[in-house]
């Protein structure tokens, strides 16, 4: 419900392609970037488990998505399969992709 009321992504993009997707990952990021006016904004969108629960997307799926004042970046990763872990490594991924695409300005 936060991806729908908060960061306005339509719901029928969710249930079109599944709340673990690169499409839901891309409007979130870019709904976070105009909703705080920021230059950059990241988002995550993944299965951390233990089960799959509204997705189809295994256990460690994960999609992370940076917006640019210029372009959207999305890709999918693989995680494993601990929660904690998957949580752990998608975090530093964003980061490191964040930070990748801020020094290209």
């Amino acid at each position: 419900q936060v991806k729908i009321n908060v960061l306005k992504v339509p719901e029928e993009l969710i249930k079109k392609n599944s709340v673990v997707s690169a499409e839901v990952a891309r409007a979130m990021a870019v709904n976070v970037r105009e909703l705080l006016k920021s230059d950059f904004a990241m988002a995550t969108t993944g299965n951390a488990g233990p089960t799959k629960g509204d997705s189809d997307a295994e256990i460690g799926t994960v999609y992370i998505a940076i917006a640019t004042p210029n372009n959207v970046l999305v890709e999918k990763f693989t995680m494993g399969n601990h929660r904690t872990r998957i949580v752990q490594k998608a975090v530093h991924k964003a980061f490191q992709m964040l930070q990748k695409e801020i020094l290209k300005f």
